[in-house]
């Protein structure tokens, strides 16, 4: 399998490799046609920004997100965890950020985005402090 990158980051498999790698060229395709800066843009940085920061401008925060790792795994997830409320198979990537700039710095040390797919859609962005 050829290596997939995005920014120069190479997407990592830790899990479940020989399942993922089946999947990862399909699924990657759904986050490049939707648009990756579009994904972290509309549906990250609201979360990112929260309560706390709504004041903050979009376009610094995304300059100040520093993407140092990608993972991305396929497997069940039970109805209780699923991003649809329905047991399924997911392809899940994981965009980890750092701070890369002064105006993010007080925002985050370090976050990632969650991006799940299902049958060709994506179908939850999530974010969670590292």
């Amino acid at each position: 399998m050829k290596e997939i990158c995005w920014q120069g980051v190479a997407i990592d498999m830790p899990f479940d490799v020989e399942v993922s790698e089946a999947h990862v060229e399909e699924d990657f395709r759904v986050l490049e046609q939707t648009g990756i800066e579009r994904i972290i843009r509309e549906r990250f940085i609201p979360w990112l920004k929260g309560e706390e920061f709504t004041d903050r401008d979009d376009e610094k925060i995304f300059e100040g997100l520093q993407l140092y790792e990608i993972t991305y795994t396929y497997g069940r997830i039970i109805a209780r965890y699923s991003p649809t409320g329905e047991e399924n198979y997911f392809g899940q990537f994981e965009f980890s950020f750092e701070s890369g700039s002064a105006y993010t710095a007080d925002m985050l040390e370090a976050v990632a985005m969650q991006v799940y797919v299902l049958d060709g859609k994506i179908v939850k962005v999530d974010g969670y402090d590292v």
